[in-house]
């Protein structure tokens, strides 16, 4: 072992149900380090870490902090040897308030041993004041949106002294400022000696703040690289085994297409106001904004999950109020939420239940009964055009890894056939060349004629993606840009 290893994992062996998920991977972090672990979804990224974390138990292999040998059984011994986690599901109490979830288990007394909410309030402020982001300490988190729950997992884990970090997804929820500015914490921690495991599906992320990139392709170790001197594309080769296939020539686009949806003076109180935009038939919109901005709850008024004050949602000429989302599931409208775990999947149904929900009456007889034989075999066909990483289509949809979960979801409204095609943050935790298959099925989709809509804070993939973006500012909408006419830049001036 090299001196200044603080942590070595050696030969790690783990396996689901007689499914081996880590085939002896080694894995080894060294003081003040950033060390990048990266892999497909399901190639075992989120399972090593929770071995280290006690969530899991390994069936073999060894670990080892500081040169000597540990036994991590439950998450307590990990929290003991100065490891913190930030997972990329979420670990909240929605019934307590930002600061109560930030210092839970560590709240502030008072002399008399009571529970101190002012200066618990107080050290929350502090620490939200130190990242720049518009948070309320007293907040309840039940009230607040996936990406601001996030943000709390962030700061509950600098809340620790730890002197090793393990960052599962911990920008997946961010925008762009505050990405930058969790960058410069993670600069500022390792200047204080702190080690961190910083597991990201964001390469651009991982080139930038990471000293060395560890890869995991199917459960074994497939190459440890120095990130200053790779490329993206070599991460991608070693991640899939293969580069990704770009479309590199542009749609034919008919720019007087007919309206599908179309938001007439749109407003809701402290959300969003006097929203005015149409989204043609065929085309692929993008709607971006920083946190705050209000993209996820106009997604949510569109679909009727969530009131608004005034205003007109018009589909196909018809004037739609009060309507409910079995409204517009009805009349071909599809809807991926942010929050795939509270709204995505149903975790303990099959990937086979899952993937079909939205098709049953097309499956069943007259009586209702589902024909078992055709939902397993739609359900391969789907998991396999949406490479779903699993064992069967029987497998539970909880026990997928985040990645594979959302391609689960994503497969059950593209198997609707909508018309219309509603998506907050789709790619959130899915991997590379997944994001690359994702948007090119919502390409193919557009070509056929469903107007696409994705709301979406990684302005990367809008450009690369959308025939138009419509940047939103504290709840307004700034300016409507075609594409391929603008750049990162200039979106970020527009919505910052």
């Amino acid at each position: 072992m090299e001196n200044d290893n603080i942590l070595e994992m050696r030969n790690i062996y783990k396996s689901f149900s007689g499914n081996p998920v880590l085939k002896g991977v080694d894995f080894s972090l060294r003081r003040g380090e950033v060390h990048a672990l990266i892999g497909a979804n399901g190639a075992g990224k989120s399972t090593l870490v929770k071995i280290l974390n006690g969530i899991h138990h390994a069936d073999s292999g060894e670990i080892f902090l500081e040169g000597s040998p540990v036994e991590i059984r439950e998450s307590s011994d990990a929290e003991r040897h100065n490891i913190s986690f930030v997972h990329q599901e979420l670990n909240i109490c929605p019934d307590l308030s930002v600061a109560e979830n930030i210092f839970i288990g560590r709240l502030s007394r008072t002399p008399l041993g009571l529970y101190d909410a002012a200066a618990t309030t107080k050290k929350a402020k502090e620490l939200i004041d130190l990242i720049q982001v518009d948070l309320n300490p007293r907040a309840k988190v039940r009230d607040l949106r996936a990406a601001e729950n996030q943000i709390i997992e962030i700061l509950k884990a600098l809340t620790m002294n730890a002197k090793i970090l393990v960052l599962d997804e911990p920008t997946s929820s961010l925008n762009e400022h505050e990405k930058n500015v969790f960058f410069e914490i993670v600069e500022k921690l390792k200047s204080r000696g702190v080690s961190m495991i910083f597991i990201s599906h964001f390469l651009e992320d991982i080139l930038q703040i990471s000293d060395r990139v560890t890869v995991i392709k199917d459960g074994v170790n497939n190459g440890v690289f120095q990130a200053r001197e790779i490329t993206k594309e070599t991460l991608i080769t070693a991640m899939m085994g293969r580069s990704i296939a770009e479309r590199t020539a542009g749609r034919d686009l008919d720019r007087n297409a007919e309206i599908a949806l179309e938001l007439v003076g749109l407003s809701s109180h402290n959300k969003f106001q006097n929203i005015n935009i149409s989204f043609q038939k065929g085309h692929i919109t993008g709607v971006c904004g920083l946190l705050g901005a209000g993209k996820t709850e106009i997604a949510r008024a569109i679909f009727g999950l969530d009131p608004y004050d005034s205003g007109v949602v018009r589909m196909f000429g018809e004037d739609l109020r009060g309507i409910a989302p079995e409204d517009m599931m009805a009349r071909g409208v599809a809807f991926v939420s942010e929050d795939r775990k509270k709204e995505g999947f149903v975790p303990l149904l099959s990937i086979r239940e899952n993937e079909t929900l939205s098709i049953l009456p097309s499956m069943s007889s007259r009586l209702g009964v589902v024909n078992r034989k055709a939902q397993r075999e739609f359900s391969r066909t789907l998991s396999e055009r949406m490479t779903v990483k699993c064992s069967s289509p029987e497998q539970e949809v909880v026990s997928l890894s985040g990645g594979n979960q959302q391609k689960v979801i994503i497969g059950r409204c593209v198997a609707s056939k909508p018309r219309i095609f509603i998506l907050d943050e789709p790619t959130r935790g899915v991997d590379v060349f997944a994001k690359s298959e994702i948007y090119n099925i919502l390409i193919d989709m557009a070509e056929k004629g469903v107007s696409i809509i994705i709301f979406s804070s990684e302005l990367e993939e809008l450009l690369a993606v959308c025939d138009d973006i419509i940047a939103l500012k504290s709840g307004e909408v700034v300016e409507r840009v075609v594409a391929a006419e603008t750049d990162k830049n200039t979106l970020m001036h527009l919505i910052s």
